[in-house]
């Protein structure tokens, strides 16, 4: 009986010794798999450890990796698995802690937010010590699953339980607040855009991404993992074709999308290419270029066009690619002067930034890159940046910014100031809670393209990247206004409004305000307007409006005040001459050009330019050089193009002295000035 006991002992002791050793193997293959991204083959691994046997033979399609192949079980049976590893679980011991983590984690990563939700909220049950802020991702895979109150609560939770433990979580938990309450909010979903999955002549195989034109708008380039895809051995590594990033055309002509070909030239090699950007002149090509198994290997590259062929890629310098660091997705300015760019390398606000830098003649980046800023750049991800040529405006996505779950489309446009516009979220229906980037319109901005993960994939057993075309309503704009006495704010009815197109490619036309003093017309998109209002008995104002640069319909509202007719003389301060002449200084032209603006503004009137001197010198002397200088003014404004009979020039010498028996040189100053008066109001009339 003892001999049996010992043996059966034994067997037990081995038994445990062997379930150990399984676990530990099973640890480091998940451990291993996720270090190098291959997180479906992680989730296999992790599984194991916890005494379930899963398969799960697939890689996330457009970031191709190396992985270790797993026993292959069903879908049905790799569902039934992971709900009764849940229901197993009971001791929570440190492994099980951390594989638990992990396996959320890589649910994370691998963009499975449904099976993500279920582990981090079993994380967050197990209280682990050495994970504090799972809530925090059990808040955000809510959110990607579109159940913002219930994330809401989570992040609030993460706020409280940060606050005085840690910044970074606090300000994160409170950007994703801030994004919860921008999904719920129902004025953020656009009605003059449309979103429609692409058909198979785009988003076929394992993903596609990336569509920008090449050209022109009836061609555009994408990039794809298909079968078809280059590999370097292909007899050996054909199954493994579709998890490459290859670069795609496609032409539109009346039929659909029609004559698929690969983008020509050194952008098809065995590596992964994407993201590809061809210059205006189509002499420049510049595209993404990742390693199939370093995920550190990721740059940008050229290639230029010599005689019709295109010359082998290269590599752009370290003021694009630095070693060790990823950048990728090109963009370029309208005059090709400047690459915009994402990268991660030092000197940036935290993971992918955005990034620009000169190019020269050649194409090629010249001087040191420069960070966008905070601005743009956040702690998180700025990515897939593009600049649209006819209305000044960058488009880029972030999920640093306040977002509706994962990689949200933002815009700015560079004002004439010279100045970006805050990043304005793009709304529904571009964005979705998950992830959506690589945003481009065409010249109208009627028609353009987004890439996004919304949609579940058949073929990549998850969620992956498809292409959506998008069609956008013509922007709509209207201008209202009312006509203002400026010394009482009393509304001016029957003001004549004047409209004239800066650029001059519009017939002028005219308003007459109503009898509360307003007016309204519709605007036309790609107008700079020159308005002014005007009244007998009221010198005119004047405004500009501009539709040009424009994103979205606008609604102007322009008053205009207009200032009773003084009598008496008007003094135009400034006006200086050299000692015992008449010949205008440079400073006084050019507050004279003030009074051209004036006369063009109230063509209407005719003035008297009257100058003036003080008492000192004799009369007629005073009064011969007073006659000089006003006439030296008219001739001035008849120069500048305003009529020789709506100006009469006078002399007053010291027969109008403001100041009387002047002492002081401030004075003297007063006296000595030029002046203009209303003499003649003509009829104001529409021409």
């Amino acid at each position: 009986m003892v001999k049996r006991s010992l043996i059966i002992l034994l067997l037990v002791a081995c038994s445990a010794a062997v379930f150990s050793q399984s676990k530990r193997e099973w640890m480091a293959y998940g451990d291993a798999s996720f270090k190098i991204e291959d997180y479906k083959s992680a989730i296999s691994h992790y599984l194991k450890v916890l005494d379930l046997g899963t398969s799960v033979d697939l890689v996330y399609p457009y970031t191709p990796k190396p992985y270790i192949k797993p026993r292959k079980v069903s879908k049905d049976s790799l569902a039934a698995i992971e709900k009764d590893t849940l229901r197993v679980i009971s001791a929570v011991s440190p492994m099980e802690q951390y594989v638990t983590h992990q396996l959320a984690d890589a649910y994370r990563l691998n963009h499975d937010y449904k099976n993500a939700e279920i582990w981090f909220k079993k994380s967050v049950e197990n209280k682990p010590v050495d994970y504090p802020y799972e809530r925090f991702w059990y808040g955000d895979a809510l959110m990607k699953n579109r159940k913002y109150p219930a994330a809401l609560i989570e992040f609030d939770k993460v706020m409280t339980e940060a606050e005085k433990k840690d910044s970074t979580y606090f300000k994160l938990a409170q950007t994703k607040i801030a994004g919860c309450y921008l999904a719920t909010d129902t004025t953020n979903t656009r009605k003059d855009l449309y979103i429609k999955e692409l058909d198979s002549a785009f988003n076929s195989g394992t993903s596609t991404f990336a569509v920008n034109y090449y050209g022109d708008a009836s061609t555009v380039q994408f990039t794809s993992g298909r079968n078809t895809n280059k590999v370097l051995d292909p007899k050996k590594d054909a199954a493994k074709a579709k998890y490459t990033a290859d670069i795609y055309t496609l032409k539109k002509t009346n039929d659909g999308w029609s004559q698929l070909k690969k983008v020509d030239g050194p952008a098809d090699s065995e590596m992964n290419d994407g993201a590809g950007f061809l210059t205006l002149d189509k002499s420049n090509y510049y595209f993404t270029r990742w390693s199939t198994t370093n995920k550190t290997e990721c740059g940008i590259y050229l290639s230029k066009l010599f005689n019709n062929k295109w010359a082998p890629a290269e590599r752009l310098n370290d003021n694009v690619n630095l070693q060790g660091y990823k950048s990728m997705q090109p963009a370029l300015s309208p005059d090709g002067s400047i690459l915009y760019f994402s990268s991660n390398r030092p000197g940036g606000f935290g993971k992918m930034d955005l990034w620009y830098v000169n190019i020269d003649e050649e194409g090629r980046p010249t001087g040191k890159p420069i960070n966008m800023g905070k601005l743009f750049n956040t702690a998180e991800d700025e990515v897939t940046p593009f600049f649209h040529y006819y209305t000044s405006t960058l488009y880029f996505s972030s999920n640093g910014l306040p977002g509706f779950g994962g990689l949200d489309v933002f815009k700015s446009s560079f004002n004439s100031d010279s100045l970006w516009s805050m990043p304005k979220n793009m709304g529904a229906p571009v964005n979705s809670s998950k992830d959506d980037s690589y945003f481009v319109m065409e010249r109208s901005q009627r028609s353009g393209y987004v890439t996004s993960d919304r949609s579940e994939c058949i073929d990549c057993e998850g969620a992956c990247y498809k292409v959506y075309s998008l069609e956008k309503e013509p922007n709509v704009y209207d201008l209202v206004g009312t006509v203002y006495n400026a010394e009482n704010n009393q509304v001016i009815s029957n003001a004549l409004l004047t409209f004239k197109d800066i650029r001059g490619n519009k017939e002028t036309f005219y308003l007459i305000t109503d009898s509360l003093g307003g007016y309204s017309t519709p605007v036309e998109e790609g107008w700079e307007l020159y308005i002014k209002a005007q009244k007998n008995k009221f010198f005119g104002d004047a405004g500009n409006i501009s539709t040009m640069g424009l994103t979205e319909s606008q609604h102007f509202v322009k008053d205009f005040f207009l200032s009773p007719i003084p009598a008496g003389d008007i003094v135009i301060p400034g006006i200086e001459y050299d000692y015992d002449k008449a010949t205008l200084r440079p400073a006084s032209m050019k507050i004279l050009d003030d009074l051209v603006d004036f006369l063009n503004l109230n063509n209407n009137l005719s003035v008297e330019i009257s100058s003036h001197t003080d008492a000192r010198g004799s009369d007629v002397y005073n009064l011969k050089l007073s006659q000089e200088r006003a006439k030296s003014v008219v001739t001035y404004l008849i120069e500048k193009g305003i009529k020789a009979d709506r100006l009469l020039a006078q002399g007053y010498g010291e027969t109008k002295l403001l100041v009387p028996n002047a002492e002081t040189e401030e004075d003297h100053q007063k006296n000595r000035r030029t002046a203009f008066r209303p003499i003649k109001e003509g009829a104001i009339q529409a021409k």
